[in-house]
């Protein structure tokens, strides 16, 4: 009765577990797409993309390879404060995203860390109900056999005493003496 309440228990701290995640997740997911929404609107508004960060004039590159470097820092247009904040508020966002899931990870781990120890304490619980089954199985298995072997050495004894009585019955009246 313990067991199965425990069991019951258990179950319904996993089913609670599992819907928490769930909500979790459904959380994460509204995040992601409320940023990216975020993120679209921003760059709409600023009228540029990642690639627009900066600018070359490459007609006085010698080789894609090396740029003439003295014509360099001529050719590149400094970044907006716009796009400063902008590239620098990404980067934040992205590197809070990366701790979020960074989090979530080592959540995951200490689930499956307490996953894995009530699996050894599973584990180890089995091992023992084994061990006391197969002694208990041995135990009855030499048990019964002494059962038998009485059993049948009785009725060897009741058979010799049968076939005794019927020998000194079928004599005695042989002889003529019943």
């Amino acid at each position: 009765m313990k067991k199965k309440h425990k069991k019951d228990k258990m179950e319904n701290e996993e089913m609670k577990d599992l819907e928490e995640k769930d909500e979790k997740k459904d959380k994460k997911e509204k995040k992601k797409k409320h940023k990216k929404e975020k993120k679209d609107k921003k760059k709409k508004e600023n009228g540029y993309s990642k690639d627009d960060l900066y600018m070359f004039d490459l007609s006085d590159v010698h080789s894609a390879s090396t740029p003439n470097i003295k014509h360099l820092p001529e050719e590149m247009e400094p970044l907006r404060p716009a796009q400063r904040s902008k590239s620098l508020d990404e980067l934040r966002e992205e590197a809070q995203e990366i701790t979020d899931i960074m989090m979530d990870n080592v959540v995951k781990i200490r689930d499956r860390e307490g996953k894995l120890d009530d699996l050894c304490e599973k584990a180890e619980s089995l091992n023992a109900s084994t061990e006391m089954f197969q002694r208990t199985s041995v135990l009855m298995r030499r048990k019964q056999w002494w059962r038998n072997k009485k059993m049948k050495l009785i009725l060897m004894v009741v058979g010799a005493c049968f076939l005794v009585l019927f020998t000194v019955i079928i004599t005695l009246s042989a002889s003529g003496n019943i």
